[in-house]
């Protein structure tokens, strides 16, 4: 499968369109695409990349290049940001960016370009799950919830999504509804809180993680 584009590479001499493997959609390739709309971008036409934080997702930036690798055939250089605590992973192929802006991935500043869930994602719910999972593992966290319930303070875990996108918070808010868990926006729109610890684990039961 190729698909080309009219417009110069900025290193024309550079072979850009090396052979790629163009998967079929699947749960892996789902979860990929939440990656992607986590801590990927495309900002170019031949690379996508993914920057995680170099300490604490060393582990989970080696299981993205593996990833990447059974999707597409091409194993992904981890590159350390100097003078930083981030690695970025550098998926290197005009083929492979083609395919990803097809699939629904937007090129460019995601949100000025209307990042969201793709359609063929949200089309089968184990693709849903999948790409909840990828998004969750990089634009989620836990969180020590602290409440007070007839005078007296209680702890909990908590969970916390985070996107400056409301489409695509809508898009993930909608998916916990599916399997009973219920989402609670928080004020300025921007993040999903799961505050009770059988809420959270029920999220686990569900969606797992891959960190």
């Amino acid at each position: 499968m190729g698909m080309r584009s009219d417009t110069p590479l900025k290193y024309p001499k550079k072979s850009h369109r090396k052979t790629v493997r163009i998967p079929r959609p699947s749960q892996s390739l789902a979860e990929f695409f939440g990656i992607m709309l986590g801590d990927g971008g495309i900002n170019n036409l031949w690379q996508a990349n993914i920057t995680m934080n170099s300490v604490e997702d060393a582990e989970y930036a080696l299981y993205v290049q593996k990833l990447i690798e059974n999707l597409f055939g091409i194993l992904p250089p981890v590159r350390k940001r100097k003078g930083r605590n981030a690695v970025v992973i550098s998926a290197a192929s005009t083929t492979l960016v083609d395919f990803l802006v097809e699939k629904g991935l937007p090129r460019g500043n995601k949100l000025k370009n209307g990042v969201c869930i793709p359609d063929w994602v949200l089309e089968k719910c184990s693709y849903r799950v999948a790409c909840v999972r990828g998004l969750m593992d990089t634009d989620g966290c836990l969180f020590i919830h602290s409440h007070r319930t007839g005078g007296k303070r209680y702890e909990n875990i908590g969970l916390c999504f985070t996107s400056y996108s409301p489409k695509m918070l809508g898009q993930v808010a909608g998916v916990f509804e599916e399997f009973g868990i219920m989402p609670h926006i928080g004020s300025q729109g921007r993040s999903i809180y799961l505050y009770r610890a059988d809420a959270v684990a029920k999220y686990l039961k569900v969606f797992s993680t891959s960190i």
